[in-house]
């Protein structure tokens, strides 16, 4: 086969091509003589949030607006559009639009202005990133600095919805895992030193592609340093100005897989715990994936088996000498903490049982023989259980291991073992989980929880209702409040009007819209963003200590949780 005559170059990433193809006409649709918009981006909603009520105080995390401004409103505009030889970006552009929406259907001249003008006419203002901002309160505004580029400010919404609402969106259900684990953490008595690590983000093979798995990871590294997703480590060095070097930005702990255990075979699977917690591993901290046969058995006979060796494992630096068990199949809530048992005289007798199920247990020992039994909703004895999953895998380890009573009255095991569980973990699970372990009187640090895509991909643009809408226009000169208030909505999508401005308060961030502009200028929405240059920079550090400061965790025992 013959080479092509010419080759056909790269189409790239051409920014103004970043859009929806419904855009490319608004500059053309707006009043002739437009002048200025002003436009601002907004959680509209939680209503569809994988929260939880009893923690959730309708606040979204800030997060990812510097990052848009470094990668997107600087280096992609410079190299793809402004950096570009004259002429050659709007070409392309032109090629596009033609083709898709008919040769002469859109006209080129106000981007052929754009590139004469040799910036980005915007300004951008924003809440401090790490903030924690109320529903129905817009933590950034955009408007233009020229007025023959008014219609640039909503241009670029699709661009910056697409890039924006997930890094906030992640970074707002990671420090909700860490609410919750600060709450347990303070009422079972477990070091508050260990949340940090609790959450450990799984994440990254489960997310929509590599960039999108960075700045979720970095979400995640707002309220945690555990993660396995490791360039999330590097943009946040790269856009947050974290240092490894001299900050703990995020770290992790060896670890197998089912490969490893499976070539390790069936019949020898103690031998090759024995030989990584010995051998490949004989000191700090180890992860061992136990699910790949009989769970059970790991964390019974095998670690009972292997409890001298384990025990005898050298400190790392830090002091750390402990093997993780790790369970990755079934219901964890169940796996980590069994079931609610209680004796019966026979499983025959139907009586017993439902008194059984009135009481709340979910299983039964059988006195005469004991076996146990898994109960269904109709009392009814359905399903023989082993020992090992009445008592869940930390009363097992306990059993083994021992450990210490808190000051608070709970078991936390010996620190030579402990648990985490990364499978289809979400909120509720980990609710359920923690608030179990305290009613069989087990501290809530004897597990970790790996936080993957089940998470953190399970979210929407209207996991929040973010939008992006504008509310302000200036038409000649002539000042004009637009809102949008549709009569077949909720209320969800009404818009504020006007200028706005945003005020930092005891209690939070509160809106307030019709202001002239001499209000507008103050307030909490300072400008980041100015024609083409980043105006202020926000290090990690600075969000972490923002964010992590901003919550008050509730009296030990003052939430009243759900039964599970």
């Amino acid at each position: 086969m013959n080479a092509p005559d010419t080759l056909i170059a790269k189409n790239g990433i051409n920014p103004f091509l970043q859009a929806d193809f419904y855009k490319t006409g608004h500059p053309f649709q707006y009043p002739k003589g437009t002048n200025k918009i002003l436009a601002n981006f907004t959680p509209r909603s939680a209503r569809l949030a994988p929260v939880l009520p009893e923690l959730f105080d309708d606040k979204i995390v800030w997060f990812g607006l510097q990052g848009f401004i470094k990668e997107i409103l600087i280096d992609l505009f410079n190299r793809e559009f402004f950096g570009k030889p004259a002429g050659s970006a709007v070409r392309q552009y032109q090629r596009r639009v033609d083709n898709a929406l008919g040769k002469g259907a859109v006209t080129v001249d106000h981007l052929q202005a754009l590139y004469e003008l040799g910036y980005l006419p915007l300004e951008i203002r924003s809440v401090p990133e790490g903030a924690r901002v109320d529903i129905r309160v817009p933590p950034v505004t955009f408007i233009n600095t020229h007025p023959d580029f008014a219609w640039l400010v909503t241009y670029i919404e699709t661009l910056f919805s697409c890039e924006s609402w997930k890094p906030s969106t992640v970074a707002t259900i990671a420090f909700e895992y860490r609410k919750l684990l600060t709450y347990f953490a303070r009422t079972t008595g477990s070091p508050m030193d260990f949340v940090n690590w609790q959450g450990h983000d799984f994440s990254m093979r489960g997310m929509s592609g590599l960039y999108d798995a960075r700045k979720s990871g970095a979400g995640h590294l707002l309220s945690f340093t555990g993660t396995d997703t490791i360039p999330a480590i590097d943009y946040l060095e790269d856009i947050y100005g974290a240092d490894s070097d001299r900050e703990l930005v995020g770290g992790s702990v060896p670890a197998t897989e089912h490969s490893v255990m499976c070539l390790g075979s069936k019949e020898g699977e103690i031998e090759t715990i024995r030989r990584l917690v010995t051998q490949v591993y004989p000191g700090g901290i180890v992860s061992v994936v136990s699910d790949t046969w009989d769970f059970w058995q790991v964390v019974t006979d095998f670690a009972a088996a292997l409890k001298s060796e384990i025990l005898a494992r050298t400190p790392d630096p830090y002091g750390n000498a402990k093997v993780v068990f790790r369970p990755d199949s079934g219901d964890p809530v169940k796996i980590l903490t069994g079931y609610f048992c209680t004796d019966v005289p026979a499983v025959q007798d139907a009586t017993a049982l439902a008194a059984a199920r009135r009481e709340g247990f979910e299983a039964v020992r059988d006195a005469a023989t004991g076996k146990y039994w898994l109960l269904d909703d109709d009392a009814r004895a359905v399903q023989p259980l082993r020992e090992a999953e009445v008592k869940g895998a930390v009363q097992c380890l306990w059993d083994i291991f021992g450990g210490v009573v808190t000051d608070r009255g709970y078991k936390l095991l010996d620190p030579h073992v402990g648990l985490i569980y990364g499978d289809s973990i979400t909120l509720a699970r980990g609710r359920d989980i923690l608030v179990r372990l305290e009613k069989k009187g087990y501290a809530s640090g004897n597990v970790v929880l790996g936080i993957g895509s089940y998470t953190y991909q399970y979210l929407t643009r209207d996991t929040f209702g973010w939008a992006l809408k504008a509310t302000y226009a200036e038409v000649n000169g002539e000042p004009e409040e637009l809102v949008k208030d549709p009569v077949t909505d909720s209320g969800v999508k009404r818009s504020a009007k006007g200028l706005l401005r945003v005020d930092e308060t005891a209690t939070g961030y509160e809106l307030h819209d019709q202001q002239t502009p001499e209000q507008a200028a103050g307030g909490a929405l300072v400008p980041v963003f100015r024609d083409g240059q980043l105006l202020v920079e926000q290090d990690l550090a600075q969000i972490r200590q923002r964010l992590q400061t901003s919550w008050v965790c509730p009296e030990a025992g003052s939430i009243a949780w759900a039964s599970r």
